[in-house]
């Protein structure tokens, strides 16, 4: 008996023909295995009990999404081999960059391994992989590794059924393999002196430093131009993290597993505020790939961040770094995608995106709507991710950052040509945000315009594959209103292809300018009118809009409880008003209500009768209140039971934890972004999901 079978998902870059031609020898079949694009083609012959047993065995190991078999014609066959691929694909599914694995490690780290101590060992199961592939399908000669030559050795290894290495496109060794410019050791000891390393990586180079190395920390500062914006710190183990972090056996799982995220985790001791600031919270991460292993294993821990100027893309260039005048650990092998690190934080027993980046690029999502011809999503103009809709999946890049830089617009648009070419798409359709002035939104001549928070509503959605009645509410900053407003506090009742917003913060008339979002008491100022200049301004209509936005009125909050009154960098003011709202025994009680002014005036009258911890406390439950009292008068005037909860107010441990435990009280399913980010980052999945439904 002879098949033909297509495998469609994971299975290129992670070991599935090696697989299969070592199943297929244990059951005594014969045939041939080729990559195809992006998917796995076979011809399979022998007893149709065993060609079963042959596809079940595959399919428990790899994530397929679909496979076809075909009875054909009986072909004779002399054995199984792996024959060469073509490029046939219609949908790929990509392998993103995986972390080293446990075999790989014990071998770089014995030394009667001809591999030990090899800054690029990897097998089948982990390695680069997207950041170094110049085109399908997933082979050598299509990925950076193609400029080294296998040595004797390594050839055997590759060709060697049983094998780990076997059909492993990055197989190298200490003699065929890519070097770096200096030895390990010797940029181990500059991290030891104290001194700043700029090290190069899987999607682009990090500046390290010890944690201990105050003036160096406040010098990577300096050339990031990052005043105050926590680093992330790379620890060597868990156990060593859990000297300084509380880990639970969920951010255990993140921590260790092959996307190795940076992990948000709560303090229990903390280092010099030049690391982490104010932060409640460490950005926990543990090694990647072979070189942060063996400098981890010399120097530990480090503070690791991306080597860019604040708002630019990470640095991939050899040139480029010089310009930071730091000492350099690189090495030869190109990179093709720059990619940031990925954060998460787990929040109710759920994962939350901060970040999705390395490690999960290019994953898609299945969503249930299918897309009747190629469209592109391009997100928003913060946060940036744009997205590719095929069929039932979307296939979202990583975070760029915001566009209204011009390096960080630029990468955004080369990668949009990249990541189309790679994948194969066709953009027939270009679906963008309603506001006028972004910079994605004028990139094409866009088909459709999907307002802001109706997106982020959609996002959830789409990811959980909701039907019937949905109560979203969409909570952040800004957003383009289908009124011309500033809107950031929206509650939309969904029924399928009907959005209806049906409550919001009173608007208030604000000054329209970029400032308002970073000055909380010039928040405050148009809230409640303590300001002769700005009155005047407000009250004469000069460059002024309407808003009922949720993340100004968190600033303005922020401003009149004396905590901060300025954003350095995004979401600042909100973050110390939930640090400070964490410390208190109870809460203040504040009346529920959508007016911000009555809201700041209640907290202001109350400042002599409750402490600013106990103030912040009581307006996060107000907000938590506020959502329970929408989502009971929505159950009882149309029925609905589910709630979504997106858009970057989420990204509040306080807010959204309380809000999921207090409607799952009351009998309500609860969802939030699990696989996307809350903030702008999952725009582009809501607007896949509803330029799907007008087709």
């Amino acid at each position: 008996m002879t098949q033909k079978l297509t495998f469609h998902g994971i299975v290129q870059g992670i070991g599935f023909r090696p697989s299969a031609l070592r199943i297929a020898t244990d059951l005594g079949i014969k045939g041939q295995v080729k990559n195809s694009g992006g998917n796995v083609k076979l011809i399979i012959s022998g007893k149709k009990q065993a060609l079963d047993e042959f596809v079940r065995r595959l399919i428990a190991l790899f994530e397929i999404k679909n496979y076809e078999i075909e009875n054909i014609a009986e072909i004779e066959f002399d054995n199984f081999k792996i024959v060469h691929s073509t490029n046939d694909c219609q949908t790929p599914f990509l392998t993103p960059d995986l972390a080293t694995c446990a075999d790989c490690e014990r071998e770089l780290k014995d030394k009667n391994n001809r591999r030990f101590r090899h800054p690029f060992i990897s097998c089948v199961n982990c390695g680069p992989r997207y950041t170094i592939i110049n085109t399908l399908p997933y082979d050598r000669e299509n990925i950076t590794m193609s400029e080294f030559d296998m040595c004797d050795d390594c050839k055997k290894e590759y060709t060697a059924i049983r094998d780990r290495r076997c059909h492993a496109q990055t197989i190298a060794c200490n003699s065929c393999g890519p070097k770096t410019n200096i030895p390990i050791e010797t940029a181990a000891e500059i991290l030891r002196q104290g001194k700043i390393l700029a090290i190069k990586d899987i999607g682009g180079f990090h500046l390290a430093c010890k944690v201990d190395s105050v003036e160096s920390v406040k010098k990577i500062r300096e050339i990031k131009g990052r005043e105050t914006k926590p680093f992330a710190v790379m620890f060597s183990s868990v156990e060593e993290i859990k000297k300084y972090c509380k880990v639970s056996d969920k951010e255990k799982e993140l921590l260790l597993s092959p996307a190795r995220p940076i992990v948000l985790l709560e303090k229990i001791r903390d280092f010099d505020k030049s690391v982490c600031g104010e932060s409640d919270y460490i950005g926990a991460f543990l090694p990647c790939n072979p070189i942060q292993l063996m400098l981890l294993d010399k120097v530990s821990p480090l503070v690791m961040t991306s080597a860019n100027i604040s708002g630019e893309p990470i640095i991939i260039d050899d040139n480029e770094i010089k310009k930071f005048g730091v000492d350099v650990l690189s090495h030869n092998r190109e990179i093709l995608t720059p990619l940031d690190d990925s954060v998460v934080c787990v929040v109710a027993g759920r994962t939350q995106f901060i970040r999705r980046a390395r490690g999960y690029v290019p994953l898609s999502i299945e969503i249930d709507n299918k897309a009747k011809t190629d469209t592109l999503c391009l997100g928003g103009d913060l946060k940036a991710v744009f997205g590719f809709h095929r069929n039932n999946y979307v296939f979202l890049s990583q975070y760029f950052g915001d566009l209204d830089n011009k390096d960080t617009f630029e990468s955004y648009k080369s990668n949009i040509k990249r990541f189309g070419a790679l994948h194969g798409f066709k953009q027939n359709k270009i679906v963008a945000d309603a506001h006028p002035d972004y910079y994605s939104s004028n990139i094409f001549d866009n088909d459709i315009k999907i307002q802001h928070h109706k997106a982020h509503a959609a996002s959830v959605i789409a990811e959980h594959r909701l039907k019937g009645k949905v109560l979203a509410f969409a909570f952040d900053g800004t957003g383009y209103g289908d009124d011309g407003a500033v809107w950031g506090s929206e509650v939309f009742l969904i029924n399928e292809k009907k959005f209806e917003r049906v409550e919001h913060l009173k608007y208030t008339k604000m000054l329209a300018s970029d400032e308002v979002s970073k000055n909380g008491r010039l928040a405050l100022d148009c809230y409640l009118g303590s300001n002769a200049l700005v009155d005047r301004a407000l009250e004469n209509n000069i460059n002024t809009v309407l808003s009922s936005s949720m993340g100004r009125l968190f600033d303005a909050v922020c401003s009149l409880l004396d905590i901060k009154h300025y954003n350095s960098y995004e979401g600042e003011c909100a973050c110390a008003l939930e640090s400070t709202a964490k410390k208190a025994d109870k809460a203040y009680r504040l009346a529920h209500t959508l007016d911000p002014k009555m809201i700041l005036n209640q907290i202001k009258e109350a400042k002599n009768k409750a402490t600013k911890e106990e103030l912040a406390l009581g307006f996060h439950m107000l907000i938590c209140n506020l959502i329970c009292d929408i989502a009971e008068k929505y159950r009882k005037e149309q029925g609905v039971n589910q709630i979504a909860l997106s858009g970057g107010v989420f990204n509040n441990r306080i807010i959204t934890a309380c809000s999921i435990v207090a409607l799952e009280e009351k009998g309500f399913s609860v969802y939030i972004n699990e696989k996307v980010p809350c903030g702008d980052g999952g725009i582009a999945l809501g607007q896949a999901y509803l330029s799907s439904l007008e087709d």
